[in-house]
C-alpha cells in the first residue's frame, strides 16, 4: 500500500499534483467502499453554514452497474469529515470506480472526498474542480493532511439554497500514478482542464434547477476494439441507481442567485447571511481577484492585505486598499474596515464579523 497517493488539481486554470497521506482516507472494509467527505470551516466573519447534511452516496462500477448507496448518511461538522460506509450488493468486490454524491436539505461546502475500495485502493477528488468547472465556492480554510494545501470548497444542497445538487466522479481519472507528470504546455494544459470540467464522465455538476435529486451518472461506455485516441473518442452512456425512499421535504424554489448590495443597515440584507461579514487574508492563494472574477463564488467581502486588494462579494467589484498617501479615496480603509467612495464610508455600521487570516 502506497503511503502517498497523488491526485490531479487545480488552481486558477493551472493543473497540479497534490499528495494525500492514507490517514486522508477511512479504513478499508473486505466487502464495502467508504467515501470520506470533508468539508469548509465556519469562521466567525467568514464562511458560514459549511457542514450540514452529508450527502447519499451512489456507487457504480466501470461499466456503470449499480454496486450501492448509503440513503441520509447523518451531519457532517463543519471544519469536519464523515466516513461513509456504503455496502455492496451481494457482497460484491468490484471496485466502483463512479461515485455519485446526492445533496440533502443543509447545504455543504465540499473541500475534499476521498474513497477506499475493498481491495484497499485509495482515490480522492478536491473541491477545486468545483471552483474551476462553474460551480459555487468558496476558501474552505480546511487543510488537506499533512500537507500545506488548503483546496476551495464547493457547494451542494438539496432545496435550491445553493445551485448545484450534486456531483459525480470517475475516480481512476483524478488518481496520478507517482513518477508521472503533467503536461507543462499550456494549450495542453487548458485542454485537459476543458476534459475534466466538460465531457461528463470525469467530473459532472448536476444543478438543481434540472435535477433536484440525482441518482444517474454519465459513464464511459466499453469498447475493446476504441481508437487508441483517448478517452475523449469513447461513447458516453447514462447509468441509473435506485431513488431514495421517499421522505417529507418542502424544496425552496425562487431563492436568489445573487443578494442586494447592503450598507449595513438595510433591513433586506437579512436574506444574505454573509451582509456584515469580512474576511482579511495576506496568502497568495486567497485572492480578490479570484473571488471577483468568479460569477459562482460566494461568501463574505474579503481583502487581501498582501496584495492590497478588495472585493464587495454583493455586486462583485474589485477595489485597491487605501495607502493612506497616494490611495485615499475610492478604496478599502483595511483600519477603519470601510470602503471609502468619494470620501464617504459605503457602510452605515461596521462589519459585526471580521474573521483575520493573515499570518
Amino acid at each position: 500500500m502506497a503511503a502517498i497517493v497523488e491526485a490531479i488539481g487545480v488552481i486558477s486554470g493551472v493543473l497540479g499534483i497534490l499528495q494525500f497521506g492514507i490517514d486522508n482516507f477511512p479504513k478499508e472494509d473486505s466487502v464495502d467502499s467508504t467515501v470520506r467527505v470533508t468539508v469548509g470551516l465556519d469562521t466567525a466573519g467568514g464562511l458560514n453554514n459549511a457542514g450540514g447534511d452529508a450527502p447519499d452516496v451512489r456507487l457504480f462500477n466501470e461499466a456503470g452497474e449499480f454496486i450501492g448507496m448509503k440513503i441520509g448518511p447523518g451531519k457532517i461538522e463543519d471544519g469536519g469529515f464523515k466516513d461513509i460506509k456504503i455496502e455492496h450488493d451481494g457482497d460484491s468486490t468490484q471496485q466502483p470506480t463512479y461515485a455519485l454524491f446526492s445533496a440533502n436539505k443543509d447545504a455543504i461546502c465540499v473541500a475534499y472526498v476521498s474513497i477506499t475500495l475493498p481491495n484497499s485502493d485509495h482515490y480522492s477528488w478536491v473541491g477545486d474542480w468545483g471552483h474551476q468547472c462553474g460551480g459555487s465556492w468558496y476558501y474552505s480554510h480546511v487543510y488537506i493532511g499533512s500537507t500545506n494545501t488548503m483546496p476551495d470548497c464547493f457547494w451542494i444542497d438539496g432545496n435550491d439554497d445553493q445551485p448545484q445538487s450534486g456531483f459525480q466522479v470517475h475516480w481512476p481519472e483524478f488518481f496520478n500514478p507517482q513518477g508521472n507528470d503533467l503536461p507543462s504546455d499550456p494549450q495542453e494544459q487548458a485542454d485537459k482542464v476543458n476534459y475534466f470540467c466538460n465531457q461528463g464522465p470525469p467530473f459532472k455538476m448536476y444543478n438543481y434547477e434540472d435535477t433536484h435529486d440525482p441518482r444517474g451518472i454519465t459513464f464511459w461506455t466499453i469498447n475493446d476494439k476504441r481508437s487508441e485516441a483517448g478517452l475523449e473518442e469513447r461513447g458516453t452512456a447514462v447509468a441509473y441507481g435506485p431513488a431514495k425512499e421517499a421522505v417529507s421535504a418542502k424544496f425552496r424554489r425562487g431563492a436568489p442567485s445573487y443578494y442586494p448590495r447592503s450598507n449595513g443597515t438595510d433591513p433586506s440584507t437579512k436574506k444574505n447571511p454573509h451582509a456584515n461579514r469580512l474576511v482579511m487574508s495576506n496568502k497568495a492563494q486567497h485572492t480578490a481577484h479570484g473571488l471577483c472574477e468568479s460569477k459562482t463564488s460566494y461568501g463574505p467581502d474579503f481583502v487581501n492585505v498582501a496584495d492590497g486588494t478588495f472585493c464587495r462579494m454583493s455586486d462583485k467589484t474589485q477595489w485597491p486598499v487605501c495607502d493612506g498617501k497616494k490611495v485615499v479615496d475610492n478604496c478599502f480603509n483595511k483600519d477603519t474596515k470601510k470602503l471609502i467612495v468619494n470620501g464617504v464610508s459605503a457602510r452605515d455600521t461596521p462589519y459585526s464579523n471580521v474573521l483575520d487570516w493573515t499570518d
